[in-house]
């Protein structure tokens, strides 16, 4: 657990904007004794602020993390649709799908799609709770419940904390089946790989893919999300690579 919340808290601070908070600090505490390094801390914390929430420079960054994957194809049969766990927030007074990040959200209804064109097949939901009262695996299957979503199509892990985790839960119930592996089109590439290491044939699903070749030339925070997503799975994906040397 304490490794678990070590690697939270550092992937935390790796974050552009945390990035650029520490990187000013640091310059305005060395104004004094060190005031040409401070000043050089200072402008190089707000050119990479203002450059990670530029549209252009985020949609470039996110973009080769995307490009991978097409829209699922309905006409491909699967024995069983993979919703990778999301985020969420329990709050009895608003509508169980307004309590899902929009991540979460854009994960169940593409998940959802593909389970429509597939009668048969059942729905993989996962995420433990956190801090959170409620497990998010059982928040996505309330929701999927009240779309009209048969109860015994419906398998939850709770216990699972990252995707990692996903893989080895669900390991025993994939083997040998063929599976829609949904998720962001930024966040596929390194999910394959954990489901691919469980010796299994996953097919990935992107539920929804930020960046875009037509940019918005503005400066402003939707930019810096997708430079978020960038740095979060640049850093995911080299913390799986040293975990498998």
């Amino acid at each position: 657990m304490i490794a678990f919340t070590l690697k939270k808290i550092v992937g935390m601070l790796l974050m552009p904007i945390p990035l650029t908070l520490i990187a000013l600090l640091a310059g305005l505490l060395l104004l004094k004794h060190r005031p040409a390094l401070g000043k050089g801390l200072i402008s190089v914390a707000a050119l990479w602020l203002a450059l990670t929430s530029w549209h252009p420079f985020a949609d470039r960054w996110l973009a080769p993390f995307e490009d991978d994957f097409p829209a699922f194809d309905l006409r491909q049969p699967v024995s069983i649709v993979v919703v990778l766990g999301g985020c969420h927030a329990s709050d009895d007074s608003m509508p169980p799908a307004a309590q899902l990040c929009s991540s979460s959200l854009f994960r169940l209804s593409e998940g959802l799609r593909i389970l429509a064109a597939n009668p048969q097949a059942q729905l993989f939901v996962s995420g433990y709770a956190g801090n959170d009262s409620r497990p998010h695996a059982e928040v996505m299957r309330d929701i999927a419940l009240s779309m009209g979503i048969a109860a015994e199509r419906i398998r939850t892990f709770p216990q699972a904390r990252d995707t990692e985790e996903e893989a080895q839960l669900m390991t025993p119930f994939l083997t040998g089946q063929s599976f829609a592996l949904v998720s962001e089109a930024s966040h596929l590439p390194r999910a394959l790989v954990f489901f691919q290491r469980q010796g299994l044939q996953p097919i990935p699903a992107p539920a929804v893919r930020l960046s875009t070749d037509n940019s918005d030339w503005r400066i402003e925070a939707r930019a810096a999300l997708k430079s978020e997503r960038a740095m979060y799975e640049g850093i995911g994906q080299l913390w799986q690579w040293l975990k498998s040397i």
